[in-house]
């Protein structure tokens, strides 16, 4: 006999959010963009890349460090499976002339506010497309944590850079 429902809603268990990746969607997935404002805020971002670990930088610091930091507007999505993740779209800047990456990524998230989206970046053309999905898909069951909550276990563990002698800002350096 099989079990209908999810057995983890009759014995009163829930899931515990303990991870949230800052990521742009992969290629192979239906992503959903938390459309509320409070979901969302503009922040300064230090990528390293060999470690693949993002931070989040004050902007006093950020100012310390030019070129190194990418301003984006971190966005609260999620995918089918239910995987809440920070979506760091980049900020228009018009300081810096305006790559259609970045235009194409602020054009996926807001149209993934209302459907289902997912994004592919086309390597040739030098742009993200963005494929909607054919058939109505529910809506997301969005967490129950604040934003930021979302921020907390993000950048929990040392991932917010919040003064100039952090470690990871003497490692970047060659300070460390």
């Amino acid at each position: 006999m099989a079990i209908k429902g999810n057995p983890a809603d009759t014995i009163g268990i829930r899931r515990i959010l303990t991870q949230v990746p800052v990521r742009k969607p992969n290629r192979q997935e239906f992503v959903r963009a938390h459309p509320e404002p409070q979901f969302k805020a503009p922040m300064a971002i230090l990528e390293l890349k060999a470690e693949m670990e993002t931070y989040v930088v004050i902007p006093e610091v950020a100012l310390a460090i030019p070129g190194e930091t990418k301003l984006v507007m971190l966005t609260t999505a999620i995918n089918r499976q239910g995987n809440v993740f920070l979506w760091p779209v980049p900020l228009l800047n018009p300081d810096v002339r305006e790559m259609a990456w970045h235009t194409t990524a602020r054009a996926a998230v807001d149209r993934a506010e209302n459907k289902w989206v997912k994004v592919v970046a086309n390597m040739s053309a030098g742009f993200y497309d963005i494929w909607e999905a054919e058939v109505e898909i529910a809506d997301p069951t969005w967490t129950e944590h604040e934003f930021c909550e979302l921020l907390e276990i993000a950048f929990g563990n040392g991932r917010l850079i919040d003064r100039q002698d952090h470690p990871v800002l003497k490692q970047l350096l060659g300070r460390a």
